[in-house]
C-alpha cells in the first residue's frame, strides 16, 4: 500500500493499518496550512478556490478522472470526425437562475481569455439571446395542448415600498401567480388565488416558523394539492418540486420548494438588488467544461492547487476529537494514506454516509447519524442532436403532465461557438433534456417507468413525446432532422438493472436538523456540499456552491487566521417585509397561525 503524504503520518494510522514510513509528498510553502478536500465537483472547488486565495496549501481528490462533479460537461465517445472534438454533453442541462449570486461571484474570480469579468462573462442573460418579446418557451400540458411562448425580458416591477401593506402583498402575489405558472387566472380563479395565498405565508413566515413547522409539512399538504384540479396538481405542485430539484411534492418540504419559489419571486418582481444579480435566468454559451469548468480549474492549479483523480475517499482514522489522517483508493484497488491540517468531505452523501457514519466518527460527532436519513432521487439527461435548429418550441420546453416529468433547453442560439464546430459537423442543435422521475410509467410509447426501460426505450419515449406535443408547431421536430442521442453516462444497465452513479439528494420533510452544518464536532473534519444546511436549502450549484463558501471559512475560522472573511450571499429578500416576518415570530410563540393563513 502507497502513502500519500505531505509529510510523515503523524498519528492514527494504526486503525487505518497503515504503514508508517513510505515516500513523502512535502508541502508547498513551509508553514502552509495543509487542507484536504474530498470531491471536486463544486463545493470542493469553492473551499480550495478559497482557501488557496488565503495561502492554504490545498490538495484535491476525486474518484473520477475528470473535475466539476455533476455539473461536468463531457463528450460522446466516438463521436469526433474531421478533426473536431466529441459531441458536447451533459449530466443535465446548465440553467443559471437570476437569483444566484455566489455562483456569479465564483465565476468572476476565474480569468476567461478577453473577457474582462472572466467566466461571468460566458453567462448570457436572456435579454440578451430573446427578440422583443423576450426569451422563447414552449409548454405542454397534454397532447394537443401545446403553447409556445416567451420568459419575459422585463417583467413589470413591485413597489417595494408597499410591500409591508399585507392587502397590497396579497394583490401582487394574486396577479403574478399567473404569470408564473403561465395560467389565466380566469382558468382556475379559486386554485390560483390560494396558491397567491400560501406563497403569501410562506414569504412572510419567519425564521422560526420556516425551521419549526415548514419544514415538517410537505409541499403537497402545504398547497392542499390532493383536492386541487389535475392541471394544478401537474404545472403548481409537481413543476415547481420536480422540474427544478428532482424531488416529490408530497416528500419535498415547504422550506425547500417555498424558498425556490420565494427567490424566483423576489427576482422578476423587485428592481435588481446587485450587480451579479439578472432577470429570471442564464445561459452559459458553450459546452460547462469548456467555458466554465476547465478554466476554474486552470485558475486553482495556478494557485497551487493540486488534484488528485481516480481516487475515492475510503475512510477517516479519527482519534478523540481530530481526524489523525484518511484513506483513499484509486481504481485498481491500490489505497494510500492522506495526512493533512484539515480535512473536507465534498462528496455527495450517498457517497460520503459510509465514511461519515463510521463508528469512530460518530462517536466523535454523534450528530452525523441524520445523515443515513437523507434522501436521493434521479435527475439525468437525455441529449438529443438534430440537424438543424428548433425554430418555434427553441428555449426552454415542458411537458408538464408527462409522468417523467420532461423539462429540456435547446442550445442553438445560446452558443457563441457554433455547434457544427463538434463530431461530424452535421448537428446544428442539441436539446439538452432532464428526466426527473424515473419510478412512475411512461405514457407515449411505454407504460414501463424509466428505470425498467434500456436505454433506447428511454430515448424513444421522450424523443415520440417531444414531436407529438411540439412538432405540430415545429417541423424541426421531426425523425428526418434527428441525427443522434446520448443518454447521461451515470444511468448503466447490467443484466436487467439499471443504476445511476450520481443521483440528486433532495431535502425532503423533516430532514433540515439531519444535515450537517459544515463544521463539526471533530475540530478539523468539515462536510460541505449542496445537501448540508444552507440559505439556498435546495440541492443546486449554488447550494453547492454556499455549502462550500460556509466550509472555507469555517476553516478559517478554526485555523485562527487573519484573513479576509470568505463572503457568502444569501438570496435577495426585501427588507420591507422584515415587519411581517417579526409579527410572525410573535405569532407562532403565542400559538397562532401567519395572518395569511385561513
Amino acid at each position: 500500500m502507497r502513502q500519500f503524504s505531505r509529510r510523515s503520518f503523524i498519528a492514527g494510522t494504526a486503525g487505518l493499518g497503515l504503514a508508517a514510513s513510505m515516500p513523502t509528498v512535502r508541502a508547498r510553502a513551509s508553514g502552509a496550512r495543509r487542507v484536504a478536500v474530498f470531491g471536486g465537483g463544486m463545493s470542493g472547488l469553492v473551499v480550495a478556490h478559497e482557501l488557496a486565495e488565503r495561502g492554504f496549501s490545498v490538495d484535491v481528490f476525486d474518484a473520477r478522472p475528470v473535475l466539476g462533479g455533476k455539473a461536468r460537461s463531457f463528450g460522446v465517445p466516438g463521436s469526433a470526425a474531421g478533426g473536431r472534438p466529441e459531441l458536447p454533453a451533459e449530466h443535465g442541462f446548465r440553467f443559471f437562475p437570476g437569483f444566484y449570486r455566489n455562483v456569479p461571484d465564483s465565476m468572476r474570480r476565474v480569468p476567461f481569455p478577453g473577457n474582462p469579468d472572466g467566466v461571468l462573462d460566458n453567462l448570457r442573460r436572456i435579454s440578451a439571446i430573446g427578440d422583443q418579446d423576450g426569451f422563447g418557451g414552449a409548454a405542454s400540458s397534454g397532447p394537443g395542448r401545446s403553447i409556445a411562448g416567451f420568459l419575459p425580458s422585463d417583467a413589470p416591477n413591485a413597489d417595494p415600498g408597499r410591500l409591508d401593506d399585507p392587502a397590497y402583498l396579497r394583490e401582487l402575489l394574486k396577479e403574478s401567480a399567473a404569470q408564473f405558472a403561465v395560467t389565466p387566472m380566469d382558468r382556475l380563479p379559486g386554485e390560483m388565488a390560494d396558491f397567491a395565498r400560501c406563497v403569501a405565508v410562506y414569504v412572510t413566515s419567519s425564521t422560526q416558523r420556516r425551521r419549526a413547522v415548514w419544514d415538517n409539512v410537505s409541499w403537497w399538504d402545504f398547497l392542499h394539492a390532493a383536492q386541487k384540479s389535475t392541471y394544478f396538481q401537474q404545472t403548481i405542485a409537481n413543476m415547481t418540486t420536480m422540474g427544478l430539484v428532482a424531488v416529490k411534492p408530497q416528500i419535498c418540504s415547504v422550506s425547500s420548494a417555498g424558498n425556490i419559489v420565494e427567490a424566483f419571486l423576489w427576482n422578476v418582481l423587485l428592481p435588481l438588488p446587485g450587480p451579479d444579480d439578472a432577470p429570471v435566468a442564464r445561459f452559459l454559451n458553450g459546452p460547462t467544461s469548456q467555458v466554465w469548468i476547465d478554466p476554474w480549474v486552470s485558475e486553482l492549479r495556478r494557485l497551487g492547487v493540486r488534484f488528485h483523480l481516480n481516487y475515492r475517499l475510503d475512510a477517516l482514522s479519527v482519534d478523540g476529537a481530530r481526524v489523525r489522517g484518511a484513506r483513499v483508493v484509486d481504481g485498481s484497488g491500490t489505497a494510500r494514506s492522506v495526512d493533512a491540517d484539515y480535512f473536507v468531505s465534498a462528496i455527495p452523501v450517498d457517497r460520503a454516509t459510509g465514511v461519515l457514519t463510521a463508528p469512530a466518527v460518530l462517536r466523535a460527532d454523534p450528530s452525523l447519524e441524520g445523515i443515513r436519513d437523507l434522501r436521493t432521487e434521479w435527475m439525468n439527461g437525455l441529449m438529443i442532436y438534430l440537424r438543424q435548429p428548433l425554430q418555434v418550441a427553441r428555449g426552454v420546453l415542458g411537458v408538464l403532465d408527462h409522468p417523467w416529468t420532461l423539462s429540456a433547453v435547446s442550445q442553438a442560439h445560446l452558443w457563441s461557438r457554433g455547434i457544427s464546430g463538434y463530431g461530424n459537423g452535421q448537428v446544428n442543435e442539441i436539446v439538452s433534456v432532464d428526466i426527473s422521475t424515473w419510478d412512475r410509467p411512461g405514457m407515449t410509447t411505454t407504460t414501463k417507468p424509466a428505470r425498467e426501460c434500456t436505454r433506447e426505450e428511454i430515448f424513444t419515449e421522450v424523443w415520440a413525446t417531444l414531436v407529438q406535443r411540439f412538432g405540430p408547431y415545429d417541423p424541426s421536430l421531426a425523425p428526418a432532422n434527428l441525427h443522434s442521442w446520448f443518454l447521461d453516462p451515470a444511468i448503466t444497465f447490467d443484466g436487467g438493472v439499471v443504476r445511476n452513479a450520481e443521483p440528486l439528494t433532495v431535502q425532503t420533510v423533516g430532514t433540515w436538523s439531519k444535515r450537517p452544518k459544515g463544521p463539526t464536532a471533530i475540530g478539523n473534519l468539515f462536510v460541505a456540499g449542496d445537501w448540508i444546511q444552507t440559505n439556498a436549502n435546495v440541492v443546486s450549484m449554488e447550494g453547492a456552491n454556499e455549502g462550500g463558501r460556509i466550509v472555507a471559512q469555517a476553516v478559517l475560522d478554526a485555523a485562527g487566521v487573519a484573513a479576509e472573511p470568505v463572503v457568502r450571499y444569501d438570496y435577495y429578500v426585501p427588507p420591507q417585509l422584515d415587519g411581517l416576518k417579526a409579527l410572525d415570530a410573535q405569532r407562532l410563540a403565542a400559538g397562532q397561525p401567519n395572518i395569511f393563513e385561513s
